[in-house]
Parts: C-alpha cells; sequence; structure tokens
C-alpha cells in the first residue's frame, strides 16, 4: 500500500490519562504472556496510525447473538430497527475459534450487535478458546445475564476482561436510557465479580465500565468516573454516536472537521451469527459483506478482493464511495475538533 498522511482522530476522551495509565499497569495482568501482548497491542496501533496490513486479523468479533434483552435508546434494538434475532450455532462458533488459532489471532470478543451472555454455551466458547491458545478472549455485556451465574462462570472459564456497558450513575438517568434494565441488579452483578476475582486474588478478568455520554447523563460522569475508578481496571467514557437515531443525544461539545482512514479493516473482522462477515463494527445492516465462512475461510476474507476494496477506498480517503464509510458511527474514522 501507498504511504500516506493519516492524521489522527484528534478525539478528545475523557478521562483519559487515567486509561493510560490503567493500560500501562494492565500488562503486568498478562504474566508470562506481556511481552505477546504488548506485540499485538503494537500491530494494532501501527495498523490504526501507518499503512501497515498485518499477515492476518489482530482481533475477531464473533457473534455468538445478535439478540438483546435491553432495549437502549441509542441502540438499534431500542428503536425497533432489528426484526429478527438469534443465536449462533455452536459447531460454527467453534469452528471459528479453530481457525483464529490456526492464524494467529490475537484477541476475540463473543459479540457484536446483541448481548452474548444469552447464549448459554458462552463459558464453553471462552474455555475453548483459551485451550486453542488465544491471547485475549473478551465480551461487551449489559451485566444482565439471564443466568445469573453467567459471569463467574465466564471467569472460571478463563475469560480476560469483561466489559460492562453502564451508562449512568443513577438509577433514574440508567433505567430512562437502558429500557428494561434495572440499575441496582447491575451493580450487584459488578460487585459479586469483583468479589469473585478478589477473594481469588486474581488478575483477572480485567473489569471493565463504559459510559456513552449523552444529555441525559452527562452531568453524571464525574460521579461515575470517581466512584468507579478505585473498584475496577479501566473507566471508559465515549460521546454518544449516530446509530440511526440521529443527533437528538449528543451533547455537542466536539464536531467532527473531516475524515481518516478507519483503522477497523485493517485490525480486524466481524463475523455475524449466521457466518456473514463484515470489515467492521458499523456495518450493522451487513450492507458490506466481505465473505461467507460458509464459503472462504478466515485468512482468504482477510486477503480477498471484498477486504482489499475497502481499505483502498480509506486510503484514498474516498469515504463517500461506500454507505458504511459514509455514515460511519466510528468516532475514529473522523478528525475532531472541540466546539468553541
Amino acid at each position: 500500500m501507498p504511504e500516506i498522511y493519516t492524521p489522527l482522530s484528534n478525539y478528545y476522551e475523557t478521562n483519559s490519562q487515567r486509561r493510560k495509565q490503567a493500560a500501562e499497569g494492565e500488562v503486568l495482568a498478562w504474566g508470562e504472556s506481556s511481552e505477546l501482548f504488548g506485540k499485538y497491542r503494537e500491530e494494532w496501533n501501527r495498523s490504526a496510525n501507518e499503512s501497515y496490513l498485518p499477515a492476518h486479523p489482530l482481533h475477531v468479533d464473533i457473534e455468538l447473538s445478535d439478540a438483546c434483552n435491553l432495549r437502549c435508546r441509542m441502540c438499534a434494538h431500542g428503536m425497533g430497527a432489528v426484526k429478527k434475532s438469534g443465536l449462533m450455532d455452536r459447531e460454527l462458533a467453534f469452528s471459528l475459534i479453530d481457525q483464529c488459532s490456526t492464524v494467529g489471532v490475537y484477541s476475540i470478543k463473543f459479540n457484536w450487535r446483541g448481548e452474548s451472555t444469552l447464549n448459554p454455551f458462552l463459558p464453553d466458547a471462552v474455555a475453548y478458546a483459551k485451550a486453542k491458545g488465544i491471547l485475549e478472549v473478551q465480551i461487551n455485556t449489559n451485566g444482565l445475564p439471564p443466568r445469573r451465574t453467567m459471569l463467574a462462570e465466564c471467569a472460571e472459564s478463563g475469560i480476560d476482561r469483561i466489559i460492562f456497558s453502564v451508562d449512568g450513575f443513577s438509577k433514574e438517568t440508567y433505567e430512562s436510557q437502558r429500557i428494561g434494565g434495572v440499575y441496582a441488579n447491575l451493580v450487584e452483578n459488578i460487585k459479586d465479580l469483583l468479589a469473585w476475582r478478589n477473594s481469588r486474588k486474581r488478575q483477572k478478568p480485567l473489569v471493565r465500565l463504559q459510559m456513552v455520554r449523552t444529555l441525559l447523563n452527562a452531568h453524571e460522569v464525574d460521579d461515575f468516573i470517581n466512584y468507579w475508578q478505585p473498584l475496577v481496571d479501566d473507566v471508559r467514557v465515549s460521546d454518544v454516536t449516530d446509530r440511526g437515531q440521529g443527533d437528538g443525544l449528543s451533547v455537542g461539545d466536539q464536531i467532527t472537521i473531516g475524515r481518516r482512514r478507519c483503522p477497523q479493516p485493517f485490525q480486524r473482522l466481524v463475523i455475524a451469527r449466521d457466518g456473514r462477515v463484515s470489515p467492521c463494527c458499523s456495518d450493522w445492516n451487513q450492507e458490506f459483506v466481505a465473505g461467507d465462512v460458509a464459503h472462504e475461510t478466515l485468512l482468504q476474507i482477510w486477503q480477498g478482493d471484498r477486504m482489499r476494496y475497502i481499505r483502498g477506498i480509506l486510503e484514498r480517503n474516498e469515504h463517500h464511495k461506500i454507505g458504511i464509510c459514509n455514515n460511519c458511527c466510528v468516532k475514529e474514522s473522523y478528525i475532531w475538533k472541540k466546539r468553541d
């Protein structure tokens, strides 16, 4: 690929300094694998900020469920845009883990558009991935699994990271955004997991809490950070982006002033529960299908014409030529400026 200038995103992230310190300290949790984890993150950063394409995907999202038990205001599920959902077949999930292991994928996250704890074999998938040598296995979760023991089962299976989405610091704010969620139950589940880890004197699973900052919860950001920062490994606050709900929830103190080469097609593959593959996590409706694992291997898809095409578009800063890129919600694909 030609060497091009790719300006940094310039996105201002709340709590960024403490997040950087957390990331540096986190390396110790990998023990004997810390050198390999450092290599993984080096490749991740190179592919984000340089004209660098790894030989294989660094990370793969495997969607064990595109169903969800909540109806959040900033999500397609909450907007009624998801008409059909379900769970990934066990055989397909395990065959994908096998492929990831074979080609050298560093990291797997077992979700995309849905709540992975709805899939009853999630802990088995975690254990299998770790047994196959996957360096980092993780999930995003709303923290309200239908089987109360699910998170502890994932921890027992060796999961490396659990990321909780917690969009508020009060019952009223949280439950007004995450429709169907019970704030007290969520807080209890997080603390139960931390107690499980601490009682066993383990460093993992690493626990991150995330908040999507909106007009409805921006007043609680400081309290959210100050309360949870001493208890968990990482606290992240990101501004809401448009996933079809418009900009009505945006605080608006940061604006986009241009586009940059999106890093995702240079870092990852995203596999839907039916086996179709997308080049990024933004393609919720799979408008740009890069391949299908029923007919191609992950490595063939990674090296295939569709992935080469979208990478070329992004290298030339021609986002307008592909619908999902033109209307992207991934903040790293934009150049930002704080509003005066």
